[in-house]
C-alpha cells in the first residue's frame, strides 16, 4: 500500500509549538525536507525561532557541523495547510492536545492526501482509535508517534496503533523513526497516556501529594529525584533497578523477602486521587516562585540549560550504545 522509505524525502510538520519545532530540527538534521505549518503567522515565526535556537545549541556542542542557515534551507514555512501537505511523503501532527481539534485536522488531511501517506499524531495521551472515527477514507493510515520533549534530544518514540491502523502503517512509521535514530516502543495495547506518561504521572502524583501533605518542598523532592532515583533511571529502568535491589536473589527475592516485601506495609499510604487537589496545586505554584534554580532566569535560559544538560547525559549514557537500539 505504501511507498518505500527510500521515497520519503519530505515530511509535513503540522503545528509550530515546542513539539513541532523539535520534530523539525530532528528531521532536517537527518537529511529530510520539512514543510513547517501553523495557521497563525505569529506562532509560525516563534516556531522557526525555536528551530534556530535548537540548531545553534546542537552546533555549539558538536552534534551538527553546519550552521543553522544550512538547515533552514530545507524548511518551507507556510500558513497554508494545502501548501504544507503538497508533495509530502509523511505527515506529523503536533497541534493542541484536544480531540475535537485533532479530529477536524485528521478528517481534512484524510480527505486531501493520497492513501499512501501516513498521518502520525504526536499526542501525549489521546487515543488513535477515537481520532480515526473522523477519518472517512483511509483510517488505517492514522497512527500515534509520541516523542518526548524535546523531540530532537530525547530518543524515545512511543508508537501507538489504533483499532484500524494497518501493519503497513506501523512498519512505515517505525522505519521513519529508525532513520531518525529513535528508540522505538510499539504498544501492544492502546491505553490513555501510553507507557511513559502513565509512569511519569504516577510519580508526579505522589510528588504533589508529598508537597500537599507538608512532607517536603518541591526543591527537596527534585533533589531526591536528581541525586538518587534519576541517576539510576538514566541507564536502568525500574525492573532492572529492583532486580539488582534483590541482591543475589534478584527480582524474585525483592518481591518475596526484600524491600518490595517490606513496601507492602506502607504502599497503602501512597496518593490515590485522580485529580490534582487545589491545595496541592497552590502549594506547588507558590513554592516554585522560590525555587533557587529558576530564580531570575527566563524560559529561554532555562530551556538552553536543560538542553545542554540533556546532551551531556545523553552522550555519557547513550554514546557508547549507538543510537539505534530499537529491537
Amino acid at each position: 500500500m505504501f511507498k518505500n522509505m527510500e521515497n520519503v524525502r519530505t515530511v509535513s510538520v503540522i503545528g509550530a509549538g515546542i513539539i513541532g519545532a523539535g520534530w523539525t530540527v530532528l528531521l532536517v538534521t537527518k537529511g529530510y525536507k520539512v514543510n513547517f505549518y501553523n495557521e497563525k503567522q505569529e506562532t509560525l515565526n516563534k516556531g522557526i525561532e525555536k528551530v534556530k535556537n535548537y540548531l545553534k545549541i546542537l552546533r555549539e556542542v558538536g552534534i551538527i557541523d553546519k550552521g543553522y542557515e544550512d538547515y533552514l534551507n530545507n524548511i518551507s514555512m507556510t500558513t497554508d495547510l494545502d501548501k504544507a501537505i503538497s508533495n509530502t511523503d509523511f505527515v506529523i501532527e503536533a497541534i493542541i492536545e484536544n480531540y475535537d481539534a485533532k479530529k477536524k485536522l485528521f478528517k481534512y488531511l484524510d480527505s486531501k492526501l493520497d492513501k499512501e501517506i501516513v498521518i502520525a499524531s504526536s499526542t501525549s495521551g489521546l487515543l488513535m482509535t477515537e481520532i480515526q472515527k473522523a477519518m472517512d477514507r483511509f483510517p488505517e493510515r492514522g497512527i500515534i508517534a509520541h516523542p518526548w520533549n524535546p523531540p530532537h534530544l530525547l530518543p524515545l518514540v512511543e508508537i501507538v496503533p489504533g483499532e484500524k491502523t494497518s501493519t503497513d502503517t506501523i512498519e512505515k512509521t517505525k522505519k521513519l523513526m529508525e532513520s531518525l535514530d529513535r528508540v522505538i516502543v510499539v504498544l501492544k495495547k492502546e491505553v490513555p497516556g501510553f507507557i511513559g506518561n502513565r509512569l511519569a504521572f504516577a510519580l508526579f502524583r505522589e510528588a504533589v501529594n508529598l508537597v500537599d501533605e507538608g512532607v517536603a518542598t518541591v526543591e527537596d523532592i527534585d533533589k531526591v529525584m536528581t541525586a538518587a532515583i534519576g541517576l539510576r533511571w538514566a541507564f536502568m529502568g525500574p525492573f532492572l533497578t529492583y532486580h539488582l535491589g534483590g541482591g543475589e536473589g534478584g527480582i524474585e527475592y525483592f518481591f518475596s523477602r526484600g524491600f518490595g516485601y517490606g513496601a507492602n506495609e506502607w504502599m497503602s499510604t501512597l496518593a490515590k486521587w485522580d485529580k490534582f487537589p487545589y491545595t496541592g496545586v497552590k502549594r506547588v505554584i507558590d513554592q516554585m516562585k522560590e525555587y533557587e534554580t529558576i530564580k531570575g532566569k527566563s524560559f529561554q535560559e532555562l530551556s538552553k540549560w536543560r538542553d545542554e544538560m540533556l546532551i551531556k547525559v545523553f552522550k555519557l549514557v547513550w554514546g557508547n550504545r549507538g543510537n539505534n537500539k530499537n529491537k
